[in-house]
């Protein structure tokens, strides 16, 4: 089974899982936007969708504009890990606005309800004050040797060493090719070609991308398959990335080791997403600020949204006055 049909697989039994236990409405829309939306986005919605209706504990004909203010109301703060409340982010409450839009348009398009009672609720606002830093070589870098030190406690080090070789192939796929952390945890065997020196994965929207092979990248291959051929003791696994339970790595394992080593190397934490997003702006430097050629490496499918993750756009104004500066007599 490919790394994309095994993810989808988990995604949609965890949707099962969920579906089970409520009303048909859910179900049915459910079918009718995974035609047009990810598995991942499709999970993301019915979870937040069901936590709604768990919360207001109505039925969908009887929840009215107060129930929907007064949950938005309520997920202003939420939870963290350790149980400690804090504020949430606006995109997650954006989001939360999304599903339940989508669900009670769906709804009200059917006949299913009377009134759509998310007609007058308001998207929330993006009030996340966020300032946007790429990540340059040396940061890259510094994160890389970290992997080799390890990071926390003596005995913290010791099991990571046990998965240098892993965590180092992860991480600089991630900042070689820029790619997304779900298509690099589905990375069978089979995706390798190393005759012809590609590595082939699928990307959202099942769309198949291929990045060449350097040097550097097969010998982090290979000291990766070495080390997990050993690992698995003669177990059969077509996944390339595993885990310490011997099976494929997860994206939320994946995430973890980004911010552990980001944490030790930089500081602070970030997130795959980041390594991506630097990634961007490193190659449209890099490119002589080629936009296109930036968002094809990236599998982008609107220049417009490669545009949204590079930092220091105006380099290439810069460096366009420099030139002109240094042609022109005055």
């Amino acid at each position: 089974m490919s790394g994309r049909n095994e993810h989808e697989f988990r995604t949609n039994k965890n949707i099962e899982e969920i579906l089970k236990n409520n009303p048909t409405d859910l179900r049915r829309y459910y079918l009718k936007i995974r035609v047009t939306k990810e598995p991942l986005t499709c999970l993301e919605y019915i979870r937040k969708i069901n936590a709604f209706l768990n919360y207001i504990n109505k039925d969908v004909n009887n929840i009215d504009l107060k129930d929907i203010d007064d949950y938005m109301n309520m997920i202003y703060y939420i939870k963290d890990n350790n149980g400690k409340e804090r504020k949430s982010s606006s995109s997650y409450r954006q989001s939360v606005y999304a599903a339940l839009n989508s669900f009670f348009g769906y709804l009200y398009s059917r006949g299913e309800i009377k009134e759509n009672p998310m007609i007058e609720i308001d998207r929330p606002k993006s009030t996340d004050h966020v300032v946007r830093k790429a990540l340059d070589m040396n940061d890259f870098n510094n994160i890389l040797n970290t992997i080799k030190k390890g990071v926390g406690s003596d005995r913290a080090k010791t099991k990571q060493k046990k998965w240098v070789e892993r965590d180092l192939l992860i991480m600089y796929l991630f900042m070689n090719t820029g790619m997304r952390k779900t298509a690099l945890s589905e990375i069978n065997i089979e995706d390798i070609d190393f005759d012809s020196k590609i590595l082939t994965v699928i990307d959202k929207r099942n769309k198949k991308l291929e990045y060449n092979i350097t040097e550097d990248l097969e010998q982090l291959i290979n000291n990766w398959l070495v080390k997990r051929e050993n690992l698995l003791e003669g177990k059969k696994l077509d996944a390339l990335f595993i885990s310490d339970k011997m099976n494929r790595i997860s994206e939320k394992a994946i995430y973890n080791l980004v911010q552990k080593y980001s944490e030790g190397a930089l500081g602070y934490s970030i997130s795959p997403h980041k390594l991506r997003a630097s990634f961007v702006t490193i190659f449209y430097q890099a490119s002589g600020c080629d936009i296109k050629a930036t968002s094809e490496a990236v599998g982008h499918s609107n220049i417009a949204t490669t545009s949204l993750y590079i930092v220091n756009k105006n380099n290439s104004r810069k460096n366009a006055a420099n030139y002109m500066s240094s042609k022109l007599k005055i």
